[in-house]
């Protein structure tokens, strides 16, 4: 699920939509197959060459072009598609004639064999062969997944991705931009409820498609204070979930809800586990008059504990949105995300047998 070389993600990511590519050759026509399909789906604009001699006027009804008649995209992003004996002099080349936005990616690249990996990671099954990346063959007790969508803020610090940690994006059904190969919007998914749920459409794609021992949801502003030391005690642990410390309601926890958000919304949630988990009454009373909540929508959970509380959240949340709708205020529109913070409260009051360990967040202040 992760890129092969996680150094080259950064490239991906900063690519336009809309891409150059100089070279027409084996080396440009495969980089073309691979960015133009999933997962990258950009569009070719054209070719560029250095002159025609030798090379078609379209490749795929994409036009060639040489540089004599390419003033136009001097300000484009050039893709350098070459092996690396010719590179230097097309870079040179390329840089004399004015053209500056270039990227490299000779044949043995990290950032080809980047492409190339999640390209062929999307469509292995076409090829009928089985294969894992090593990183997920070493990784498969504890992925902890942290959250990205197109809406992200530019933050004051980045902090390494580590070994066991995959960036998702969601929404991803609702843009043509994609920020990593991981998104909600493959296979079985509810993507396009990203506006009202939030990072919830993470975790319902981490329950259909992740298959580790332990598998957490984190966000890409706060994250789990937690090495790869502690990751590898955590999976020979007998710890069920991990949390963040609580949120402190003093005023209690459904009127300070009632204060940020409205009360209808509230009670629609509580008829909700009266109807759907009328077991579990008594434990949401509890947190309703409660002073604390876990927030975030941010835990680490045994697989088994995962899907149980994933078949017992979602039947709820439909529920509320079937009887809420949507809202014109955007944030407001987040309610099925903020009513989830709650019930993730309420299931963990019922459910006290689970082994609960708290871990420190760690908050990343946007510029």
């Amino acid at each position: 699920m992760k890129t092969f070389c996680e150094n080259d993600l950064n490239t991906l990511i900063a690519l336009p939509r809309k891409v150059i590519i100089y070279g027409a050759g084996v080396m440009g026509k495969a980089l073309m197959t691979c960015l133009s399909d999933t997962p990258y789906s950009l569009q070719i604009k054209c070719f560029l060459v250095e002159n025609m001699d030798n090379n078609p006027v379209v490749i795929n009804s994409i036009p060639v072009i040489d540089l004599e008649h390419a003033a136009a995209y001097k300000d484009e992003t050039i893709l350098v598609a070459l092996h690396e004996k010719h590179l230097t002099y097309a870079m040179e080349t390329l840089r004399r004639k004015g053209f500056i936005n270039l990227v490299p990616v000779s044949f043995d690249s990290d950032l080809w064999s980047s492409i190339r990996w999640n390209w062929f990671n999307e469509h292995r099954q076409s090829y009928e062969i089985a294969f894992t990346g090593l990183e997920d063959a070493l990784n498969r007790d504890l992925h902890i997944y942290i959250v990205h969508s197109i809406a992200d803020k530019t933050l004051k610090e980045q902090i390494p991705i580590q070994s066991f940690e995959i960036p998702i994006q969601v929404g991803a059904a609702l843009t043509d931009k994609k920020l990593f190969s991981v998104n909600d919007s493959k296979g079985e998914n509810i993507s396009e409820k990203n506006p009202q749920y939030c990072e919830l459409t993470a975790l319902y794609w981490i329950w259909k498609h992740d298959t580790a021992k332990y598998v957490g949801l984190s966000h890409y502003r706060r994250r789990f204070e937690i090495d790869q030391k502690m990751a590898e005690q955590v999976v020979h642990s007998d710890i069920d979930i991990i949390t963040t410390t609580p949120v402190l309601n003093f005023a209690g926890v459904k009127q300070q809800y009632c204060n940020d958000h409205g009360e209808k919304d509230w009670d629609i949630m509580m008829d909700a586990v009266k109807e759907i988990h009328p077991e579990y009454v008594d434990a949401a009373l509890k947190v309703q008059n409660g002073i604390y909540y876990y927030a975030y929508n941010m835990f680490i959970a045994r697989r088994e504990i995962l899907n149980n509380y994933c078949e017992w959240l979602f039947p709820v949340l439909l529920y509320c949105e079937n009887k809420i709708g949507s809202k014109t205020d955007r944030y407001q529109n987040r309610y099925i995300g903020f009513l989830s913070e709650r019930l993730f409260t309420i299931y963990m009051a019922y459910n006290k047998q689970y082994k609960l360990a708290v871990a420190r967040k760690h908050f990343i202040e946007s510029i």
